[in-house]
This record gives C-alpha cells, structure tokens and sequence, in this order.
C-alpha cells in the first residue's frame, strides 16, 4: 500500500473516531441531563416527605405551648404572654441546619365579614377609602352574594346579573368560606386585585380588618386601626392609647415588657369613654398559625386555624381519654406549587 493510502485510512480512522467522541459525549451529556433532573425530583420529594414531617411536629408544639399558656393564665390575650416563641418556652434545640419560623395571626383581632349589616359595611369600604356610591353597590353585591335568596338589592348582583356577562359564576347564596372568594364578586376584582389576580394593597388592609372566621368580638390586643374604626367607633386617639398601654415602659412593641389587655377593667382604664355596644374584649378566641420549616435550601409551610374556646371530640382510638386541647377549624399545607420549594 502506497503512503498517501496510508495516510488516507488513518485520517479516515481519525475522522471516524472524532465523531464517535462527539456522539458520545452528546449523549453522555443528555444522560447526565436527565438524571439531574430526576435526581433534584426525587430529592425534591424526598425533602418534602421529611419537612412535611417536621412542619406538623413544630404545630404540635406550638398547640401544646398555647394549651399550657392558657391551662395558667386562664386564657390567651397576645404573644406578649410568653408563647410568640413556643421553641423558647419549651426549651427546643433544633438540629443544625433546621430553622423554624412561627407566625401567628389573631382573627380575634377582626370582626366577621359574614354578620356584617349593609350599614356596618358601607362604612368599613368608606374607610377603606372608597366612595359613598362604590361602597354602597360594593355592600350590595356582598350580601347579594352571602345570602340565601335569589332577589337583587337595589345596586347588588344575583345569577341573572352574573349570567348577563357570561361569566362561569353564581352567587354562593352563603357565607365567604375565604376573602380570596372576593376575586369572583361583581366589582370586586377590578377595586382588591390586579390584572393578573393578585390582590392590591387594599385587600391587605381588607384582610387585615376582616375574618371569615366566627368571631363575636374585637380583641383589643390586635385589632387593627381598620377594624376598632369601622366595627367598634373608635377614633385615632383611642387607637393611640391602645398602641401606648401595648408597648410597655420603653414605648417599643415586641419587646420584653410589652403589656396585654387581661380583663375587662383595663380596657376601660385605657378607653375612658367606648362607644356604647362597641364590640370590645380582650382575649383570642380563633387563632391561625403558620408554621414554615427551612433545611438545606427548601421551605415547607403548614397552616392551621383553631377554635381556642372549643375542644376537639375525644379519639376513639383512646377511648375517649385524648382530647386535643382546642378545635381546628382549618388545616392546610401552603399551595403546592410554592411548597417545599427551593429557596
């Protein structure tokens, strides 16, 4: 065989054996791809599995703290009480790298959206800052919505207006099971959410002020500014000295000599003169609490709305000798599409 032939068959073995490295590594590569991917799924479900775990342990342990705060005390006023950490008063050490965060929201604080009459919500939407006359029709489409009837109020919306616009919703014709129920209320959606249905400003503060949750009176101790105006007539003075009895000597909340309201009596020391019928107490009685756990670049929350003048029925599995301290009302994990997610 001549020289140039042997070169030719070596540059062609040559040839040969590049592209066998490239196919190779492409595929290599997809290979490697793919199993990230199905490495980081199975990790993400396995790390759901184990904070999922943990989440409702940490519940558990913010329920036992409350159950012996309030075994005590003989009732729940404010975290102020030595419970806003429930770790720190069980004397909990995490394991390394496990962070836990407990958030507490007093729907106690707020008044019923549900019970409210036309005139009582009138004015929560006039304080909210809204006209006379999108209050009024805002009041209307609410009760229309709430109540179990089919007649029309004067500026309201039954099935026949919902169906005029074809739109895919009715009235309930019963009580809002959450305020995100608003988003499909006539008027609603374009003053509480934006284009793309997330909530504004103004439904924070709404959300601040109003519950869902039955509740017969305003706790002093979180209601909001929103709230003691528009529910129980209070002004911004009243307000005021209600922030300076909560913040203690320093005159700073959530620090360690914050006050709380424990009887009826210093309520009225601090409200000289409250409005008559104006629905004021001073002790929680539905609570919501949240519970995020952190580990190793994922977050994992779990929520929980209890009933704290109401114990849960007797297990049977006991036989009747387990009794969970208080009633919950709700139990749901965070949506799925954001929980256990990276962070």
């Amino acid at each position: 065989m001549s020289l140039a032939g042997n070169r030719d068959t070596r540059g062609s073995i040559l040839l040969l054996v590049l592209v066998l490295i490239v196919v190779v590594s492409f595929a290599l590569t997809m290979f490697i791809e793919k199993a990230q991917v199905e490495i980081k799924g199975e990790g993400y479900y396995v790390k759901r599995a184990e904070l999922r775990k943990e989440a409702w342990s940490m519940m558990e342990i913010a329920v036992a703290v409350l159950a012996d705060v309030k075994a005590i005390d003989t009732a729940l006023y404010a975290p102020s009480q030595g419970w806003g950490n429930p770790l720190d008063y069980a004397n909990i050490v995490l394991r390394e790298g496990l962070e836990v965060r407990f958030e507490f929201v007093d729907e106690s604080g707020k008044v019923n959206i549900n019970t409210l009459d036309r005139d009582s919500l009138i004015l929560l939407f006039d304080e909210l800052g809204f006209d006379l006359d999108i209050s009024s029709r805002l009041s209307d489409v609410l009760l229309d919505w709430i109540d179990g009837d089919d007649e029309t109020r004067i500026e309201g919306a039954e099935s026949r207006e919902y169906s005029s616009l074809e739109l895919d919703v009715r009235p309930a014709n019963q009580p809002l099971m959450s305020l995100d129920e608003l988003r499909y209320l006539f008027g609603f959606q374009e003053l509480f959410f934006d284009d793309n249905g997330s909530p504004l400003p103004v439904f924070r503060q709404l959300e601040q002020a109003v519950s869902v949750y039955e509740v017969t009176s305003l706790n002093v101790n979180a209601a909001s500014s929103l709230a003691l105006r528009a529910i129980a007539d209070l002004d911004e003075f009243d307000k005021q000295a209600i922030d300076e009895f909560l913040k203690g000597f320093d005159g700073q909340l959530d620090t360690a000599d914050d006050n709380y309201f424990a009887t009826a009596d210093d309520v009225a020391a601090v409200l000289v003169d409250i409005p008559e019928g104006a629905p004021l107490g001073h002790q929680i009685s539905v609570l919501t609490i949240k519970v995020t756990v952190s580990e190793g670049g994922y977050s994992y929350s779990l929520i929980g709305t209890m009933n704290l003048d109401a114990e849960a029925p007797a297990l049977q599995q006991s036989e009747g000798n387990l009794r969970y301290p208080f009633l919950f009302l709700d139990l749901r994990e965070q949506p799925g599409s954001i929980n256990a997610r990276p962070i």
